[in-house]
């Protein structure tokens, strides 16, 4: 197939269609192809690309045994947030053009892994750190191709595909303005709880310090009783509480942040619980984007969403994938969540941080590519 001329709306479609479950961040990221990476004309229904790049990403795909199209997705706090480029959210979408799955892999932020945080050796720390090790470039002896955006983009897939063996065809990150930005142009969206919930210890933006009319005694004797969370605890202006009903619950950009992100819940709470609830959201927006319609507009809906995400996924990539794959209907939605109830194991760092490891041992990612491969067989 040669695609020569295509208009932004068709490709933007073909792509979005092939890319069915790829929401949340998807639904802002992957349309931002087209104006990261490709030069626009004058007319913004069309654009320019580069036919030498689709015959050199068509030749990979040729030599590929695996021929599914895997995307890494990144959700993380943005400038305004302590630990601005920790990522809270790490999902690997896998499509598969022959058994026509999209699964998406969610990857635990507490996973202890290698990170290349410089060119003779890595250094384990928990992966949700990956990111913000790329984008911070005070790592003097970094590789070059780690450094800036596009280079944290590709330090954080390399350290993927050391973990699940697939091989990251691009990256796309996205802040939370993003997300609450793409909830609220949709008019908000209607989510299914899985569980009731309540989380008491939510953190209030701006919050951090109050001392909550606190004396300069109670202060002193509750460090003296008390660290870690267990000290923060004490401190309860400084949160709010949260409370979401089990069944369909409507949801704004706002409340589908605090959502996904509570971790502190005794009924629903932890990475695993968040990794459900992630997965609750990505169905919702999928059922309110088709059901509107969104991308009938394609170039208006891109345009609203490129300020808070980044990607180096290649059009040209896509569209050869598209040209070895051309069917694009049909695909089913399926999930995969890394936990303590199949192939990792909960442990401690040298610090004495909570972290997960491979039940095979610290670095041995064998047995996690075993699971991943036998679920997206299944």
């Amino acid at each position: 197939m040669v695609f020569k001329n295509i208009t932004l709306i068709e490709k933007s479609k073909l792509i979005l269609i092939a890319a069915t479950g790829l929401l949340v961040l998807a639904i802002s990221a992957l349309a931002t192809v087209f104006l990261f990476n490709i030069s626009y004309s004058e007319e913004p229904e069309t654009m320019e690309y580069s036919s030498q790049d689709v015959q050199k990403y068509t030749a990979e795909i040729e030599a590929r045994t695996d021929p599914s199209f895997n995307v890494l997705l990144l959700g993380y706090g943005g400038a305004d947030h302590d630990g601005s480029f920790l990522t809270d959210a790490i999902k690997l979408v896998n499509i598969d053009p022959v058994t026509k799955d999209v699964t998406v892999i969610s990857i635990p932020r507490d996973l202890w892994v290698e990170i290349p945080v410089r060119s003779d050796m890595g250094e384990y720390q928990k992966i949700n750190a990956a990111y913000a090790i790329g984008m911070d470039d005070n790592y003097p002896l970094k590789q070059t191709q780690y450094r800036g955006v596009e280079g944290a983009q590709k330090l954080v897939g390399d350290v993927v595909e050391a973990i699940t063996g697939k091989k990251v065809d691009g990256v796309i990150a996205v802040d939370f303005a993003g997300l609450i930005d793409t909830v609220d142009a949709l008019g908000g969206i209607e989510v299914n709880v899985p569980v009731t919930f309540d989380d008491y210890f939510y953190p209030i933006k701006g919050e951090e310090n109050n001392i909550c009319g606190k004396s300069p005694e109670e202060m002193e004797r509750i460090h003296a009783l008390y660290s870690g969370f267990e000290l923060e605890k004490q401190f309860e202006c400084r949160y709010e509480h949260l409370h979401f009903d089990a069944g369909i619950n409507h949801m704004d950009g706002q409340t589908v942040l605090k959502f996904v992100r509570s971790r502190h819940s005794n009924e629903h709470g932890g990475d695993f619980a968040r990794a459900q609830r992630q997965m609750a959201v990505l169905s919702a927006i999928k059922e309110k984007v088709l059901s509107l319609g969104a991308f009938d507009n394609v170039p208006g809906f891109i345009k609203n969403y490129t300020r808070s995400v980044t990607t180096n996924l290649k059009a040209e990539a896509i569209i050869a994938f598209l040209a070895k794959f051309p069917e694009t209907g049909g695909y089913s939605t399926k999930s995969i969540t890394l936990s303590d109830e199949n192939v990792l194991t909960n442990a401690t760092s040298p610090e004495g941080a909570y972290i997960l490891e491979p039940r095979a041992g610290q670095g041995n990612f064998t047995d996690v590519k075993a699971y991943i491969n036998a679920e997206l067989e299944k």
